[in-house]
């Protein structure tokens, strides 16, 4: 059986040391398309079948974040794992709110790497260990913070547009994230401003860090 694999890298020797790491995480028996371009990666996803999507996140055209969209919602049973040497909190949770099913920063060994990768055949998620650190770190400051949320009065919805708000995406971009209509986002945005009674995104990004939500 092969095991088809897209990497979605536009630095050649990146291309070449993830091509590495997969080779020994997975053998021999893997067949790997490459892309250097956000677009190619797409219509490669588009035209075939894949088992492993590995997605940088900064492409000369674009953000692999729409890749890893497109790939979970044309095979939610592919496994798509985003490699970058961004840890923040900009780059991590919209990757995993995209449907990302790992995480690996680009500054760990190849060896761990391929470790990391060689785990998803026995069901665990490819993260390092310092994103999950961050990770953690990061729910258990919202959980300090949850008073100030609950007296702001918000939604669930409304506190993740307004995470995404504080991060300066658009409104388009908002819904996208969110899986929502233009509309319906522009309402959550309204809807926020009222509560936290604001009348801009930078006055809404203020109260987002004083509440924690960033």
């Amino acid at each position: 059986m092969i095991y088809n694999i897209l990497l979605l890298e536009d630095h050649p020797d990146a291309q070449v040391w993830l091509t590495d790491a997969l080779h020994m995480a997975f053998g021999k028996k893997i067949h790997i398309d490459t892309a250097d371009v956000l677009q190619k990666g797409k219509q490669f996803e588009k035209d075939n079948t894949y088992d492993l999507v590995v997605a940088d996140l900064h492409l000369p055209d674009g953000s692999g974040i729409e890749l890893v969209q497109q790939a979970k919602s044309h095979h939610p049973e592919c496994h798509v794992v985003v490699a970058t040497i961004f840890s923040d909190n900009q780059h991590l949770f919209p990757a995993l709110q995209a449907g990302a099913d790992g995480y690996l920063l680009k500054d760990e060994s190849k060896e761990d790497i391929a470790k990391m990768l060689g785990g998803i055949l026995e069901g665990k998620p490819p993260i390092s260990a310092s994103v999950a650190q961050h990770m953690l770190h990061h729910f258990h400051q919202q959980t300090s913070t949850s008073d100030a949320q609950k007296e702001a009065g918000l939604s669930a919805r409304e506190q993740e547009i307004l995470t995404y708000i504080a991060k300066g995406m658009s409104t388009k971009a908002c819904a996208d994230l969110m899986s929502i209509s233009y509309h319906t986002a522009s309402d959550h945005i309204r809807n926020v401003y009222r509560k936290l009674g604001v009348n801009s995104r930078a006055e809404a990004t203020l109260e987002a860090v004083r509440m924690g939500i960033t």
